[in-house]
């Protein structure tokens, strides 16, 4: 395929205004969008659909909801009445939850899996990557939760799931001035164009990356003329290319294959563009993360904004944490 004219476009696809749980309203969040310099938005609003969106200058406003259940959380994406009221009502067994999510398909919706191990509101419905079409791999700042949402994410694909993936902030609000949460992480997006059509399109395909925020370390894949979500087909010859930008001192790169590592680089010093070519000799999938191993501050901001609400995790030494995170690529004979 022809990828003449595609570009990265950086948006959010996972945020609250006051119409749910959220502390702005749908003006103050494009206000705050636009300082982040996001080039789409999509508004998921909890058990709510979407009121008329704006037409906004420079910006790209996505209809969405979150259905928010005791069972499991999704986003539905890209119809503005996406399911009725009832609907959000009685969905309450993982049975009814495939009912108003083929209810959302069949009115045109894009389903995403939410943050399916938070401790706090995790996915107790069947946990079937099948049954939706793109997986929240990384929810609100990086923590610890995100790291078993990355492993279960490598078993689908290693059981034959082309899963894409995206990182949502869960944005809800700022605190005491002192916080930009909105793109925290940041999802890329390789698209034609920065339609609602065509920011979704490419999300299904899998042509994502993930970042810790606007504009900082950003990973990109490319096999030949294949890029992220896409199928390679094997030959003796076949290689893939991995592309970092801003990799921090001390970070560190680890390529990713159905096996486990395949590959790891930490960076001496800040480097602004970093590539490695692989050979691949074997079937499955590359991806890869940029890690960090978290300090005292981060630490103690983990414990305000995210142990302080999952208590057996306060205090708790981090691993490495992802600052980067890169959809996959597929190899097949």
């Amino acid at each position: 395929m022809s990828y003449e004219g595609y570009k990265w476009y950086v948006g959010v696809p996972h945020c609250h205004t006051v119409a749910s749980d959220g502390g702005l309203t749908l003006d103050e969040l494009i206000q705050n969008a636009k300082k982040n310099k996001l080039d789409f938005l999509m508004i998921t609003d909890h058990n709510v659909n979407c009121k008329v969106l704006p037409e906004v200058e420079g910006l790209t406003l996505i209809y969405g909801a979150e259905l928010t259940k005791d069972g499991g959380h999704c986003n539905m994406w890209g119809v503005k009445d996406v399911i009725d009221q009832v609907d959000y009502d009685t969905c309450e067994t993982y049975e009814d939850f495939l009912r108003v999510k083929n209810e959302a398909k069949n009115r045109g919706a894009v389903i995403c899996m939410n943050h399916p191990h938070c401790k706090q509101c995790p996915w107790t419905w069947e946990k079937n990557a099948w049954d939706v079409d793109v997986l929240e791999v990384w929810n609100a700042p990086t923590h610890f939760d995100n790291l078993e949402c990355t492993d279960w994410w490598h078993e689908q694909m290693r059981n034959g799931r082309k899963l894409p993936v995206v990182g949502g902030s869960d944005f809800h609000r700022d605190y005491y001035g002192l916080t930009n949460l909105l793109a925290w992480p940041a999802t890329y997006v390789y698209a034609k164009s920065n339609t609602p059509e065509d920011i979704l399109d490419a999300i299904v395909k899998g042509h994502t990356t993930i970042t810790f925020a606007v504009g900082t370390t950003f990973i990109d894949i490319v096999s030949g003329d294949s890029i992220l979500g896409d199928t390679v087909k094997l030959t003796d010859d076949t290689t893939v290319t991995i592309n970092v930008k801003k990799l921090h001192r001390g970070h560190k790169l680890i390529v990713f294959d159905k096996d486990g590592e395949c590959f790891t680089y930490t960076a001496k010093k800040t480097e602004k563009n970093y590539s490695v070519t692989l050979p691949v000799k074997k079937e499955g999938f590359i991806c890869a993360h940029v890690v960090f191993q978290p300090g005292f501050f981060y630490s103690k901001v983990h414990d305000f904004a995210i142990a302080s609400r999952i208590p057996e995790q306060k205090g708790m030494k981090l691993p490495p944490l992802p600052f980067a995170q890169s959809g996959a690529i597929y190899f097949e004979k």
